[in-house]
């Protein structure tokens, strides 16, 4: 799996960083969002940051896929600005907690 970033842009306001990237998976299928937050974290040289992938692009017959990517420096960060369905797909949702003891 290669790994090409085509834009990379820092979100001052949102604290955030919004990269897109373009991955070429030659005669495999296309990786799994866990897969690609690894093999990112390896390529941005992260330790700490939280990767959200936003969205898959991957064109039918082609061997590329490119998406965005959101990197975090916290999860509490994270979820405090991405959707309830972004945080589910990327494995970062928590159920929220009931009150009243029920």
């Amino acid at each position: 799996m290669d790994i090409d970033i085509l834009e990379k842009h820092d979100n001052i306001l949102l604290e955030r960083t919004e990269v897109k990237v373009r991955v070429k998976h030659t005669k495999e299928p296309t990786p799994s969002r866990k897969d690609l937050t690894s093999a990112l974290k390896d390529t941005l040289g992260l330790k700490n940051e939280v990767i959200v992938v936003d969205s898959l692009v991957n064109r039918f017959g082609r061997d590329e896929t490119e998406l965005m990517v959101r990197v975090y420096r916290t999860t509490e960060k994270a979820r405090s600005v991405e959707g309830d369905h972004i945080l589910k797909r990327n494995g970062l949702w928590e159920e929220p907690k009931k009150k009243g003891g029920k």
